[in-house]
């Protein structure tokens, strides 16, 4: 069987369409995470009691399932939360939760879990004695903060978060399992037709290869802005 070119390049408009679905969930999640994770990440470096042990307990649990069997609990759990809520079990049936909505909920609980982490050791990259020599100057924390240690911090942590963010764009893929109209599923619809699979899947991967390769340049970008910050602060 010879790979038909034609079909390919005829049918790759329709693979690339996908693409603003992709890029939505997966930079509107990282987005959100970036902030749940620094918060998720707080909360573990200055061990507050009893929001220590459930921000542990949530990361543990994201890190440890797949993201396809969350994207299944959070599909057919949310209902059942409202119903919770609302203290009325009819609601469950009731309640129609967008597919988006699960996507963006399921891909933004598993950034902050994994970004948390990202934070956490980031923080603990800038030295020591640094952090003493703030505490020792009686410098105002927050602008310490500002100034020192979140710039650091965050050259430490840039690599990790593209590799997570890249690893996020990969695991749309699997989006189309709760009905999202991404790029799998029109590549399954399309193929599924002619049975020219091979053609329209070797399109889903260009499609693919092409985001992750904007991502990177992104990152190198960001990590070079962030590290003449940091020779500028520090």
């Amino acid at each position: 069987m010879t790979f038909d070119t034609n079909y390919a390049i005829e049918h790759f408009p329709e693979i690339f369409s996908a693409l603003p679905v992709v890029l939505w969930v997966t930079l509107l999640s990282a987005v959100l995470g970036v902030f749940g994770g620094a918060l998720l990440a707080a909360i573990r470096i200055n061990a507050i009691p009893v929001l220590n042990t459930i921000a542990s307990l949530l990361i543990s649990l994201i890190r440890s399932t797949p993201i396809l069997v969350q994207l299944y609990v959070v599909c057919y759990g949310l209902p059942r939360i409202s119903a919770l809520i609302q203290q009325n079990p009819e609601v469950a049936a009731r309640v129609t939760v967008l597919p988006n909505t699960v996507a963006l909920v399921t891909f933004t609980l598993y950034a902050s879990a994994y970004f948390s982490e990202i934070f956490k050791a980031a923080y603990f990259t800038v030295r020591e004695g640094q952090r003493d020599a703030i505490r020792s100057f009686n410098l105002n924390p927050f602008a310490a903060l500002r100034r020192i240690v979140i710039p650091q911090a965050a050259l430490n942590a840039i690599p990790n978060l593209s590799n997570s963010v890249i690893d996020m764009l990969k695991n749309t893929s699997l989006l189309y399992t709760i009905s999202v109209m991404d790029i799998m599923a029109k590549a399954t619809i399309i193929a599924s037709q002619s049975f020219k699979f091979i053609e329209i899947y070797a399109d889903a991967l260009v499609v693919y290869l092409f985001i992750a390769i904007i991502l990177f340049a992104v990152f190198a970008i960001i990590e070079t802005i962030v590290k003449r910050m940091v020779h500028t602060e520090v």
